[in-house]
């Protein structure tokens, strides 16, 4: 039976690229059943697998830091559906996906921390924020050998896409870095010692503009599903 897999959003209201990750889920096997704050919560317990997705900036309180003034699109109703979701997913050992604001929502909810805004708080940063609306930046990532990720797209460096001006500052509780990309930011973060935990900075859900970019996305959505299917 094919797995159900939680995909969490700010509504029920899905527009736009917001339905690249439901496409991708279900073009991968999945069947998605859509998460946002006023959802029933038995919405959230019958689920095999959880996609954290991209979004708007995280309230600085959850990990400990003043407001910083370039934040935006801040929605602490989603802040205070995710950060539980997310920290009971990864103590049930669910399997978890976390991409874009994913991976930091991730790394909030196990104790780690943000940098709130990359362009002023990295030297030399490079092009991390989107060029356009639904045009991404692009750069390249180094991957940490014996890694999940490496494993899964078998590369040690690759080319994604980027759209993003914050990232994980400290790493939560259990996480390894396994990519980062020139200028030191965190582009993957996975928890080793669980079925499928894993979060990166890009995203793969729209990685399709290239035969390279589609192969990258197939194995991380497919290796997902796979997880969740268990």
């Amino acid at each position: 039976m094919a797995p159900v897999i939680g995909i969490t959003f700010s509504s029920q209201d899905i527009s736009g690229t917001s339905k690249n990750y439901i496409h991708a889920i279900e073009e991968h096997g999945g069947i998605p059943r859509i998460l946002y704050p006023s959802v029933a919560d038995s919405e959230y317990t019958n689920i095999d697998g959880l996609l954290l997705t991209g979004g708007g900036d995280i309230h600085p309180d959850h990990f400990g830091q003043e407001w910083h003034p370039s934040l935006k699109y801040v929605n602490e109703e989603r802040d205070k559906l995710e950060l539980p979701l997310c920290r009971e997913a990864i103590e049930a050992d669910l399997p978890v996906f976390g991409i874009c604001r994913g991976i930091q929502i991730m790394s909030i909810a196990m104790g780690g921390s943000l940098y709130q805004d990359v362009p002023s708080q990295f030297e030399d940063p490079l092009t991390h924020p989107a060029k356009s609306y639904g045009d991404d930046s692009q750069h390249e990532i180094e991957i940490a050998p014996n890694s999940r990720l490496s494993k899964l797209v078998r590369k040690s460096a690759d080319e994604v896409n980027s759209a993003h001006h914050q990232a994980v500052d400290e790493i939560g509780e259990g996480f390894v870095v396994t990519a980062r990309s020139e200028d030191g930011v965190v582009e993957a973060m996975e928890d080793p010692s669980k079925r499928f935990v894993l979060g990166v900075q890009y995203h793969p859900e729209r990685m399709i503009k290239t035969p390279e970019f589609r192969e990258h996305r197939r194995k991380l959505f497919e290796a997902f599903i796979k997880a969740a299917s268990h």
